[in-house]
Protein backbone atom coordinates (compact mmCIF):
# COMPACT_ATOMS: atom_id res chain seq x y z
CA UNK A 1 0.00 0.00 0.00
CA UNK A 2 1.07 3.38 -0.76
CA UNK A 3 0.29 5.49 1.87
CA UNK A 4 3.19 6.63 4.25
CA UNK A 5 4.46 10.14 3.39
CA UNK A 6 8.20 9.52 4.29
CA UNK A 7 9.91 12.78 3.18
CA UNK A 8 8.58 16.59 2.34
CA UNK A 9 10.71 18.61 -0.20
CA UNK A 10 10.95 22.29 -0.03
CA UNK A 11 12.20 23.71 -3.29
CA UNK A 12 13.78 26.73 -2.62
CA UNK A 13 15.41 29.43 -5.23
CA UNK A 14 18.45 30.17 -2.58
CA UNK A 15 19.95 27.93 -0.39
CA UNK A 16 21.80 30.11 2.03
CA UNK A 17 19.03 32.45 2.67
CA UNK A 18 16.33 29.35 3.36
CA UNK A 19 18.82 27.83 5.67
CA UNK A 20 19.07 30.54 7.81
CA UNK A 21 15.18 30.81 7.74
CA UNK A 22 14.66 27.56 8.81
CA UNK A 23 17.42 27.03 11.29
CA UNK A 24 17.40 30.53 12.65
CA UNK A 25 13.43 31.87 12.30
CA UNK A 26 12.35 28.37 12.69
CA UNK A 27 14.60 26.35 14.97
CA UNK A 28 14.97 23.49 12.87
CA UNK A 29 18.58 21.86 12.98
CA UNK A 30 20.42 20.31 9.66
CA UNK A 31 20.69 16.60 9.54
CA UNK A 32 22.43 16.38 6.46
CA UNK A 33 24.23 18.02 3.69
CA UNK A 34 24.11 16.23 0.41
CA UNK A 35 25.88 18.72 -1.69
CA UNK A 36 25.38 22.26 -1.94
CA UNK A 37 22.00 21.86 -3.32
CA UNK A 38 20.36 19.46 -0.59
CA UNK A 39 19.70 19.47 2.84
CA UNK A 40 18.21 17.35 5.28
CA UNK A 41 16.63 19.18 8.64
CA UNK A 42 16.23 16.96 12.06
CA UNK A 43 12.70 16.27 12.13
CA UNK A 44 11.22 13.45 14.49
CA UNK A 45 8.50 11.69 12.24
CA UNK A 46 8.50 12.74 8.37
CA UNK A 47 12.46 13.63 7.10
CA UNK A 48 12.02 17.25 5.64
CA UNK A 49 14.08 18.14 2.63
CA UNK A 50 15.67 21.90 1.13
CA UNK A 51 16.31 21.53 -2.45
CA UNK A 52 17.40 24.21 -4.43
CA UNK A 53 16.92 25.04 -7.88
CA UNK A 54 15.21 27.34 -10.33
CA UNK A 55 11.32 27.84 -9.03
CA UNK A 56 10.32 29.63 -12.80
CA UNK A 57 8.83 26.11 -14.02
CA UNK A 58 5.70 26.97 -12.16
CA UNK A 59 5.31 23.66 -10.95
CA UNK A 60 5.01 22.34 -6.99
CA UNK A 61 7.62 23.90 -4.10
CA UNK A 62 6.74 21.42 -2.05
CA UNK A 63 6.72 18.08 -3.21
CA UNK A 64 5.57 14.99 -0.76
CA UNK A 65 7.37 11.55 -1.21
CA UNK A 66 5.10 8.43 -0.63
CA UNK A 67 7.28 5.44 0.34
CA UNK A 68 7.47 2.09 -1.81
CA UNK A 69 8.96 -1.06 -0.48
CA UNK A 70 8.99 -2.45 -4.32
CA UNK A 71 9.74 1.03 -6.54
CA UNK A 72 9.96 -1.51 -9.61
CA UNK A 73 6.73 -3.20 -8.87
CA UNK A 74 4.83 0.12 -8.23
CA UNK A 75 6.48 1.73 -11.27
CA UNK A 76 4.80 -0.98 -13.71
CA UNK A 77 1.76 -0.62 -11.59
CA UNK A 78 1.09 3.10 -12.24
CA UNK A 79 2.42 2.64 -16.18
CA UNK A 80 -0.44 -0.22 -16.40
CA UNK A 81 -3.06 2.41 -14.75
CA UNK A 82 -1.79 4.84 -17.23
CA UNK A 83 -0.56 7.63 -14.37
CA UNK A 84 1.45 10.28 -15.88
CA UNK A 85 5.16 9.01 -15.23
CA UNK A 86 8.15 11.60 -15.07
CA UNK A 87 10.72 9.44 -16.03
CA UNK A 88 11.58 6.32 -18.00
CA UNK A 89 12.49 4.69 -15.17
CA UNK A 90 13.24 4.40 -10.96
CA UNK A 91 16.34 6.58 -10.75
CA UNK A 92 18.82 6.99 -8.00
CA UNK A 93 18.96 9.24 -5.34
CA UNK A 94 21.01 9.85 -2.25
CA UNK A 95 18.65 8.14 -0.01
CA UNK A 96 17.65 4.98 -2.90
CA UNK A 97 15.69 5.35 -5.48
CA UNK A 98 12.90 7.43 -6.91
CA UNK A 99 10.06 8.25 -9.58
CA UNK A 100 7.89 11.07 -9.60
CA UNK A 101 4.37 10.87 -11.20
CA UNK A 102 1.81 13.71 -11.39
CA UNK A 103 -1.92 13.54 -10.34
CA UNK A 104 -4.89 14.52 -12.23
CA UNK A 105 -4.50 18.29 -11.59
CA UNK A 106 -0.26 18.48 -12.65
CA UNK A 107 0.52 17.89 -9.00
CA UNK A 108 4.04 16.30 -8.52
CA UNK A 109 3.77 12.85 -6.41
CA UNK A 110 7.63 11.59 -5.25
CA UNK A 111 7.61 7.55 -5.04
CA UNK A 112 10.62 7.14 -3.05
CA UNK A 113 12.12 3.22 -1.62
CA UNK A 114 15.18 3.83 0.79
CA UNK A 115 18.09 1.12 -0.10
CA UNK A 116 20.50 2.78 2.67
Amino acid sequence: MLNNVCVITIKVSNMKESLAFYTEVLGFKISKEYGPNIVSLQHDSIAIVLEEESLKSGKNSVLIAIQSNDIHRDFQRFKEKRVPILSEEPKPCPPGLYFVIEDPSGNQVEILQFMN
